[in-house]
């Protein structure tokens, strides 16, 4: 098990619209995605703090590949909970060790934040990244 733990300020990344607008960070299913929200640079923001949180906590379990932030996606199931989707290196890796991932993100005041737990070695294939 690992865990990451992110936050992120909504105002910095709405002063850098190269982060936001650019595909260095998200992909354009995300910013579809947050232009459809209330407030679209908070949801960036805590798509942000997911993929931060992502990095922190597959850093801690050794071995994993290179990846760029494109590669990791928030995506969102049925009732809008925010599920991680992996592409490429990262993505055939996890799928190897047996990762599964829980993602919860949330943003108020001006700051977004979000935390993910990764599961390896598990048997289920309900959470598994994709």
């Amino acid at each position: 098990m690992s865990t990451g733990f992110d936050l992120q300020s909504v105002a910095e990344l709405a002063r850098r619209p190269h982060l936001r607008d650019s595909g260095t960070v998200f992909t354009e299913g995300e910013r579809a995605h947050c232009r459809s929200r209330p407030d679209p640079d908070a949801s960036l923001a805590g798509l942000l703090s997911a993929k931060e949180a992502f990095v922190k906590a597959v850093s801690s379990m050794g071995g994993a590949p290179a990846y760029t932030f494109p590669e990791i996606e928030i995506g969102h199931g049925p009732a809008g909970q925010p599920r991680l989707r992996l592409y490429g290196e990262i993505a055939r890796w996890c799928r190897e060790h047996g990762v599964r991932a829980e993602v919860s993100i949330s943003h108020t005041g001006g700051t977004a934040g979000a935390v993910v737990v990764l599961l390896a070695g598990t048997t289920t294939n309900e959470g598994q990244v994709a």
